[in-house]
């Protein structure tokens, strides 16, 4: 009798330890090299990252700490933060420079032999599943900026601002930069009614370059539901039960 292949469903990567785990772990890794690489397009792509301790611990009792999604450097010590927000927050643009700015500090060192010369560029990418302006954009890149002379006033500072809802291409092709592909995957993924070997055909029948689909085909395997551990798998339907609970109750808050 031939064997009936068992399909295979993708976890919803906007769930905080869900993101972790298709971007955060040493196993993962080339998955956030190659998120990292589609979203800045830097002219010396990326080739390697270390992660480092999440947790900015606060300059006193009486200041703020916070706990990052995922924070790395690259080999140029260049750090690059990484939030997921999946329901509309207070203040969201006010906390993301907030963040932004406590992991430039964070490379202070105590000692006469530091110098500000050795601040290195920060990057911090918040992928938002709402909107948080009346006239939305998918993505603003945010700099230090000369008003005057409309020119970049430094490079050391850079944000950008992920709106979801503002993706309305409804298959692939209708993507235009590389990393609406890569946004495009992580919707549908959420939404959870295309299996990950369908996702995958429609990969494939792009003109994507091979390596960029080598990378979306890595990122599906990542997010198998079925080659979770059981402790990751309990992990993963709690967490599912609570994003699901908690965007019940902001719709009927909407609603109401």
């Amino acid at each position: 009798m031939e064997k009936v292949k068992r399909e295979r469903w993708a976890m919803n990567p906007f769930l905080d330890w869900c993101f972790k785990h298709m971007f955060g772990t040493e196993e993962s890794k080339p998955n956030l090299i190659g998120f990292l690489n589609l979203m800045l397009m830097p002219q010396s792509p990326i080739v390697d990252l270390e992660f480092m301790n999440n947790e900015s611990l606060p300059v006193s009792r009486d200041h703020k700490g916070c706990v990052f999604d995922i924070i790395c450097k690259d080999t140029n010590d260049d750090r690059f933060l990484i939030e997921v927000q999946t329901s509309q927050a207070v203040n969201i643009v006010e906390r993301i420079i907030y963040y932004t700015c406590r992991l430039m500090d964070r490379m202070g060192k105590r000692g006469s032999e530091w110098d500000y010369k050795d601040i290195k560029r920060v990057y911090t990418i918040c992928l938002m599943d709402f909107t948080f302006e009346s006239n939305p954009k998918l993505r603003r890149d945010v700099q230090l900026c000369d008003i005057d002379e409309q020119e970049v006033f430094s490079d050391k500072l850079n944000i950008i601002l992920l709106q979801l809802p503002c993706l309305k291409a409804e298959s692939l092709g209708e993507c235009n930069a590389n990393y609406e592909f890569l946004l495009y995957l992580l919707k549908e993924m959420q939404k959870g009614m295309k299996t990950i070997e369908q996702l995958k055909q429609e990969v494939a029948a792009t003109k994507l370059p091979q390596e960029t689909k080598e990378l979306f085909y890595k990122v599906l395997d990542t997010a198998d539901i079925s080659t979770l551990s059981e402790k990751d798998q309990l992990r993963y339907e709690s967490d599912l039960k609570n994003y699901m609970d908690t965007m019940s109750c902001i719709e009927f808050a909407e609603i109401k």
